[in-house]
């Protein structure tokens, strides 16, 4: 990587670069002054100042776009008192540059001096320390593994199985678990740092990531109020334009939680027996005979006794009669026409017997209509998005789907209570967009508010991460150990803690038979009324016959021969 040296147009200085360029051991790049064209972020610089006041000027322009705030930084100083020293590395640590060398000439006798943000009797007060031996190896820090018992400020809020905040009192160790709280609780004992847990003001979750004016957890990120944070906190362009992602601890999946299907109607209930084409060809068949003897009234009344029998005045309503395994006044005599009526009778028989059946068990069964299990079928389907604010982005390719979504508002654990108002039945209009955690968690904790299922397909990938404000020298001091830990093994072991991952019922009762209930035959009900308001019409047709002569004549043709 290149070297960067920056320094002012003095003689003493100039003589000083030429030397720290003689002296280089391994061959590099050096830049002096301006910047490489197209290299944004120096990583390695030397800078020469004359004074405190120089040193100070050219710190105004030591920004993150420009320089990488874990770089290697020696400044260089002509003249400088103890004092001025020690304002210097105040500077430096509130631009949190932690591999940060000072040499200060002072004519014949310089000396370099470097610092320690973190002590036993310190925390965030730069300790300064003067360098014996100039050919040290540790002139920089390059890693901090200590922070010697020191209060590190984490954002966060209720989410489970993510984060469950046990205890957060002022002054004493703030207590969380949930599989990203042990993360943190381990980071905490394996960096030695105490863990100060904070909640985003007016409860509000994650919040809205803006340049101007961000919400939630992502203003007390971005105003550094606290180190860092944590909380289902998944990837997003609009986060890290004003934060820092740190490594991805854990890859989740982002899929909707739907509801059970839409319970069968009183009357679905009385046709789920027979699939649709069984009922189609029954109903065809019922036609088919009807339309048959209405051409029969137009025939003979030889062909009439041959095939009903003699005597048989009422053959239309005896064909449904025997539909519903009514007794008949008369029984024909031909063989011919009884032969047709037993083989209608047993035809009847079974399909009643089969009916019967099946009803009994449908009655009791609670069941509905298959849920919509897929990220297509609900989008072609009426069901409502209830998803969080920061969801939007996953309706951009379909933005007339917005019109479908209902936010859910922030609040302590907004997410489960949304879960289970859809796992209870109280919701089933809408699906909730959340991560396989949620679910999981939910089928494994809250159980007895109702099984959740979700969609077999998932809408996209989520990666979590733990942010940070943009200045923070943090990011490479957890990303080492979250490494470590997940080489361990550590995240899928605390995430499957939290979650049944099997997605059925912890216990499995056995099912018992139930009487039926007056819900279970609301359907006879409704039907039994049908037919008794068109015996009342049918009544009605007959008594007004009596009094309008061609009503008479088209009721004897479609009732008598």
């Amino acid at each position: 990587m290149p070297l960067l040296v920056i320094r002012e147009y003095e003689p003493d200085q100039a003589d000083l670069v030429d030397q720290v360029i003689q002296n280089l051991h391994h061959r590099r790049i050096v830049q002096l002054d301006a910047t490489l064209i197209g290299y944004t972020t120096w990583f390695y610089g030397i800078f020469f100042c004359q004074n405190l006041s120089s040193f100070q000027k050219l710190i105004e322009l030591f920004t993150l776009e420009r320089y990488d705030i874990v770089g290697y930084y020696t400044f260089v100083l002509i003249e400088a008192s103890e004092a001025e020293v020690d304002e210097v590395f105040n500077t430096v640590w509130k631009l949190k540059l932690l591999r940060t060398v000072l040499i200060v000439v002072n004519g014949d006798h310089p000396q370099l001096f470097n610092y320690s943000p973190y002590s036993n009797n310190t925390c965030g007060e730069p300790i300064v320390h003067r360098v014996q031996e100039h050919s040290s190896t540790e002139l920089f820090i390059h890693f901090l593994n200590d922070f010697y018992g020191c209060p590190l400020k984490l954002g966060t809020f209720e989410s489970p199985p993510f984060v469950h905040i046990l205890s957060a009192d002022q002054g004493r160790d703030s207590l969380i678990d949930g599989f990203e709280g042990d993360l943190v609780s381990t980071l905490a004992g394996k960096l030695n740092f105490r863990l100060v847990v904070m909640t985003p003001p007016d409860n509000a979750q994650w919040g809205v990531p803006s340049p101007n004016g961000s919400t939630g957890l992502m203003r007390i990120l971005q105003d550094e109020t606290v180190d860092f944070g944590v909380g289902c906190l998944g990837i997003m362009a609009q986060r890290n334009e004003i934060l820092q992602p740190g490594r991805a601890h854990y890859n989740s999946r982002a899929l909707f939680a739907i509801p059970e299907g839409q319970p069968y109607s009183p009357i679905e209930k009385l046709l789920r027996p027979f699939e649709r084409t069984v009922w189609m060809v029954l109903v065809g068949q019922l036609i088919s005979i009807a339309f048959l003897m209405l051409c029969l009234k137009f025939a003979s009344d030889n062909v009439r006794n041959f095939i009903y029998g003699e005597g048989n005045q009422t053959a239309l309503l005896n064909l449904f009669n025997v539909v519903y395994s009514g007794g008949l006044h008369i029984f024909p005599r031909r063989n011919f026409a009884r032969t047709l009526l037993v083989l209608w009778i047993v035809h009847c028989f079974v399909l009643r017997t089969v009916y019967q059946g099946l009803l009994f068990r449908y009655l009791q069964d609670d069941s509905s209509h298959s849920p919509v299990d897929t990220v297509d079928g609900i989008e072609r389907s009426t069901l409502y998005y209830h998803i969080n604010k920061n969801s939007d982005r996953f309706f951009q390719h379909n933005p007339s789907l917005l019109k479908r979504v209902r936010y859910i508002p922030p609040g302590n654990d907004s997410m489960g209570a949304a879960l289970d108002a859809v796992a209870s039945r109280r919701v089933r209009d809408g699906v909730v967009l959340v991560t396989l955690e949620h679910i999981a968690y939910h089928n494994k904790h809250r159980l007895s508010r109702g099984f959740l299922r979700s969609t077999r397909d998932s809408l996209n990938g989520f990666p979590m991460v733990i942010y940070y404000p943009k200045r923070t020298f943090l990011v490479r001091v957890l990303n080492r150990v979250i490494g470590n830990i997940e080489t361990a093994g550590l995240m899928n072991y605390w995430v499957r803690r939290y979650g049944n991952y099997h997605f059925l019922p912890a216990k499995l009762t056995m099912v018992q038979p139930k009487p039926l209930e007056l819900q279970h035959v609301m359907g006879c009900f409704l039907f039994i009324c049908v037919q008794w308001s068109m015996s009342c019409a049918v009544f009605g047709l007959e008594l007004l016959s009596s009094r309008v002569a061609w009503l008479q004549r088209v009721l004897q043709f479609f009732v008598h021969r």
